[in-house]
């Protein structure tokens, strides 16, 4: 059993999630624990030779901005083992590790697993903006108890899988996922491969960890940006759909993009806060797929 973590410019929080790891229950199987710095080096080295004497620590970089290569380059070094997935600003329970590792045992494959997820707030956003928040920055279960998981569900910062499932998958697409121009969905592609080729997904409501979610990452505008990113990944993937299909599409959104426009300027006395945002989250979705089809299309 293998533990990765992709880490970029995260340090405080680094070294909280490894000391998680030595406070909590490590089962004997966790042979070791990869951190993988992309990016710009910002001293994740030296946080990890701090926990050499009570982790199987491995440090390793990659100067490419992307936290699907970190892990792509941590996968090269598995061979057929299982391996659990954290990111570095997590809080980990004392017994996430051995849910997964109790789940895993005796398997070679063909199953993957999802933890519950849950969140550390540095400002708690209000009640209604939580409805729009995406599952990492308001928590995510799928219940109390073990069962199976028929969706591409699991988060990417708490769920595990074979290494040999996913090098048939195809591995993480290094176009996507944080440092990418879409910033979402690398573990969504590979966990639908999965399943449509009979892997199946299991929910393990004991291996729990508490998201890191600073104020930024909860605010109107990173949630308004977020759905623009959503919608470019719709609007890529649509941009290989035949021409019938894409156009309408295309048009669609576009009426959408300035109905949505005039309504939010014109609701402004008479919409309540969480009324305009609703109407405006869908703006930005749609203007995200228009974009999305451009092939020079940019985030910022």
């Amino acid at each position: 059993m293998i533990i990765v973590i992709p880490t970029c410019q995260r340090g405080e929080l680094l070294e909280r999630t490894l000391q998680c790891l030595v406070d909590g229950d490590m089962p004997d199987c966790v042979k070791r624990v990869i951190v993988v710095e992309n990016g710009k080096k910002e001293g994740a080295e030296a946080k990890c030779e701090r926990f050499l004497d009570r982790l199987p620590l491995a440090y390793r970089y990659t100067p490419v901005g992307s936290k699907s290569a970190a892990l792509n380059l941590a996968l090269e070094e598995c061979d057929g083992e299982f391996v659990v997935f954290f990111d570095d600003d997590v809080r980990i329970a004392p017994g996430c590790v051995r849910a997964y590792a109790d789940a895993a045992e005796g398997k070679k494959g063909g199953e993957f697993y999802a933890g519950k997820c849950l969140v550390d707030y540095e400002v708690e956003p209000p009640e209604w903006l939580k409805h729009y928040l995406p599952f990492s920055a308001k928590g995510w279960s799928y219940g109390e108890s073990k069962c199976e998981l028929p969706e591409p569900l699991a988060l990417g910062f708490n769920w595990a899988a074979f290494a040999d499932d996913l090098k048939k998958a195809g591995s993480f697409n290094a176009e996507i996922g944080p440092g990418r121009l879409i910033s979402v969905g690398e573990e969504t592609d590979l966990q639908r491969i999965m399943l449509s080729s009979g892997i199946r997904g299991v929910f393990l409501p004991d291996a729990v960890v508490w998201h890191h979610v600073p104020a930024e990452r909860c605010s109107f505008a990173w949630t308004l940006e977020r759905n623009r990113r959503m919608g470019l990944l719709v609007g890529r993937k649509l941009a290989g759909a035949p021409a019938p299909k894409r156009l309408g599409k295309s048009a669609m959104a576009m009426g959408k993009v300035l109905g949505l426009g005039v309504l939010v300027r014109l609701g402004k006395s008479f919409l309540s806060d969480a009324k305009r945002f609703h109407y405006m989250q869908r703006r930005y979705w749609n203007l995200g797929i228009l974009q999305g089809q451009q092939p020079t299309a940019r985030t910022d």
